[in-house]
């Protein structure tokens, strides 16, 4: 992968990223599809710039904040708590297993184009989504009669959120030191078909990491491929899609996704370990600044008893 990277921005913290999968799309290629889309500034195998941030919540805890472009989503773990009866009993388990609790809600203002109805709809079919694939990779085993609630929280919605609602959890609960078989990372890919004017027939052509425009104008016979991926070990826990999808074509979107997916996953670890490493010296400072005060306190009552 090549990723257009500044290391970090001026106030130290680690810059967005974006990705161009090497070899996928001949030099040059944009984005252009329908006639009311603009060209977009970018490849059409081209992610858009990626921000992470673990710790964005201070009283959750775990919790992540991940902007994709302008879509912008907001991920809390609280837990572990003592599960209800009926959790326990709802859970596929029963008491040997912990209990996830998923919920994604878009935000009031998260977008003008989008109905509460339709917003609505999307939560629910989101959170069975993202129920279903962090209980594979949460070791819910080893937190038996416990329950944990996630709570996503769509500030912005410009297309991929389910993706990063997938990268924002997982981050999240990484971030609570919760054991997990792996960290998972989300990517779209999305199946264009357009009709060609000199052929005469349907051209069929891929585009990673949609905007909210470019999935609105979508032409009548595209397709859509969710993918979640465990970075380290390479199983898939997430794979969703909507619309016709001929086999080659759908082949081509997993690995173009699944590409994509490693590299958002090298950006986690990056994160994590920066978060981790600013934890580290926060502490550091303050012990040093506690031993400075007691060496301080102590001088002071040293002078006070020798004027006594």
């Amino acid at each position: 992968l090549v990723a257009e990277r500044i290391e970090r921005t001026v106030h130290g913290a680690l810059a967005p990223l974006s990705y161009v999968p090497q070899g996928s799309l001949r030099a040059g290629r944009v984005r252009r599809h329908g006639v009311e889309a603009a060209p977009a500034n970018r490849l059409a195998h081209e992610t858009r710039r990626c921000y992470m941030r673990a710790g964005a919540v201070p009283n959750a805890a775990g919790s992540a904040f991940v902007e994709q472009g302008r879509t912008k989503v907001i991920a809390t773990v609280f837990g572990p708590r003592q599960a209800g009866e009926r959790a326990q009993r709802d859970g596929g388990g029963g008491a040997a297993r912990g209990f996830l609790a998923v919920d994604l809600q878009f935000a009031p203002f998260a977008s003008r184009v989008t109905s509460r109805e339709e917003g609505s709809r999307r939560a629910i079919l989101y959170s069975s989504l993202l129920q279903s694939s962090l209980e594979s990779v949460v070791l819910l085993e080893r937190y038996g009669k416990t329950a944990f609630d996630v709570s996503l929280i769509v500030l912005e919605d410009d297309g991929s959120v389910l993706p990063a609602a997938l990268t924002a959890a997982s981050l999240a609960f990484a971030d609570a030191n919760i054991e997990m078989r792996d960290l998972v990372a989300g990517a779209t890919v999305h199946l264009v078909s357009e009709t060609d004017d000199c052929q005469k027939g349907t051209a069929r052509s891929l585009l990673l990491d949609c905007d909210g425009d470019e999935e609105r104008v979508m032409p009548a016979g595209s397709a859509v491929v969710h993918l979640g991926l465990c970075t380290s070990r390479g199983s898939v826990c997430l794979l969703h899609s909507a619309g016709p999808l001929p086999i080659h074509s759908f082949e081509q979107m997993v690995l173009l996704a699944k590409e994509t997916a490693e590299a958002i996953g090298a950006q986690m670890r990056r994160c994590l370990e920066s978060t981790t490493a600013s934890r580290a010296s926060k502490r550091m400072r303050l012990a040093t600044e506690v031993d400075q005060g007691t060496q301080d306190d102590d001088t002071l009552a040293n002078g006070y008893n020798q004027e006594e």
